[in-house]
């Protein structure tokens, strides 16, 4: 853990319009203004009872996630916002994201996020193409997907984010592409890219693997979807600082960097998880012991998933998400981290059997091009 006084802090929605066919995260439909004002009443008490507990740590940075945060009233996202500040030390310069779908993202609620002093935007376009979306369940078409972006740029965000994703089953390469050029037009500071993993439990692997009514899209193809679009992001002045995220100079995000380097970060609201302190915990998952804990004025925390992983455990950690980024990790920093030599942990000959998809210098251990077409595979030997 690279301990310092400064945290991340992520404060979970877990209300959406409708669930996804492929989404398999911790959340669920819900449009009832009453029950989303107690869930936020709730997660405004959990604020309170955690900051008392790190009245030392600085937030420099915040990320409303979901789910669909959007979802909420923007006096709802204000009063989260108020809570924060008043029972956390924030940062002047902070980085402040908040998730939107296009289709809860009307300008004046967007323009009052802006004015909270949530200064970034995280738009869930996913696809510029209307036959996709509506394979994929999404809420909103590719109308409301360019109005979101132009209202946020209206609102006076200045760093937004479009989540992209491919190897959607059906999603042809020219959809595709296509995707990615709009994407470049419309210029936001930041692109996400993430490649579809049918989990069990939704409903696109019901369609795959039990109905057999549509085919999950081919390695190959998913591989040439991800390198045409790097090369194209690449081409048009973005860096892909990290296997799935890309940014224009000086966009890359603040939030997300703290769980690939090894940093500490405090989640709220259901199900949250946090790594602070060298502990990893859970927030409980079931929304009526989540609120019966909020009430009882206890921290919502699943006991029986508090972790403190072994320090071998925490090692797989760094290099795992170390590895997701495109400077890699410094080997120096494991071993003053963990105080033990890197290849005392790990087989050197791995350096030699992934010729060509791990490069290293004798300090700075990355993957290259072709590593991160088998980086799970890669990853896993470090874990």
């Amino acid at each position: 853990m690279t301990t310092t006084n400064r945290i991340g802090l992520y404060l979970h929605i877990p209300f959406c319009l409708r669930k996804c066919r492929y989404c398999d995260f911790l959340s669920f439909p819900c449009s009832d203004e009453n029950i989303l004002s107690e869930y936020t009443q709730a997660l405004i008490r959990e604020i309170s009872i955690k900051g008392s507990e790190w009245p030392y740590k600085v937030v420099d940075s915040i990320y409303i996630g979901g789910g669909t945060p959007s979802i909420l009233s923007a006096e709802n996202v204000a009063a989260i916002m108020d809570s924060v500040r008043e029972h956390f030390t924030v940062d002047e310069f902070a980085e402040i994201t908040i998730e939107c779908n296009p289709a809860t993202a009307n300008e004046e609620k967007l323009r009052r996020f802006r004015e909270t002093g949530i200064n970034r935007i995280s738009i869930g376009v996913q696809s510029w193409d209307n036959s996709v979306l509506k394979l994929m369940g999404r809420a909103h078409d590719k109308n409301d997907a360019f109005t979101a972006v132009r209202n946020a740029k209206k609102a006076g965000f200045e760093n937004i984010n479009i989540d992209l994703m491919f190897g959607i089953p059906g999603q042809t390469m020219k959809m595709w592409r296509d995707s990615i050029r709009q994407c470049i037009f419309l210029r936001p500071q930041h692109i996400s890219l993430y490649s579809l993993q049918v989990e069990e439990g939704t409903a696109f692997y019901k369609m795959i693997y039990e109905d057999n009514i549509m085919t999950e899209t081919s390695d190959f193809v998913d591989r040439r979807m991800y390198h045409d679009a790097s090369l194209m992001l690449e081409d048009a002045g973005y860096n892909l600082y990290e296997i799935s995220n890309a940014a224009l100079p000086g966009y890359e995000s603040r939030h997300n960097d703290k769980y690939w380097s090894y940093q500490e970060y405090l989640g709220l609201g259901l199900g949250a998880s946090s790594f602070i302190g060298g502990v990893r915990y859970k927030n409980c998952s079931d929304m009526i012991s989540y609120l019966d804990h909020i009430k009882a004025s206890e921290a919502p925390v699943d006991i029986e998933d508090i972790e403190k992983y072994s320090k071998r455990d925490e090692m797989g950690v760094f290099v795992f998400t170390g590895l997701r980024k495109k400077e890699g990790i410094n080997i120096r920093e494991f071993e003053n981290i963990f105080g033990v030599e890197f290849f005392k942990v790990y087989d050197p000959s791995l350096i030699n059997i992934y010729f060509g998809y791990l490069d290293f210098d004798g300090t700075i251990l990355k993957l290259t091009d072709k590593g991160k077409d088998i980086s799970s595979r890669v990853m896993a030997e470090f874990v």
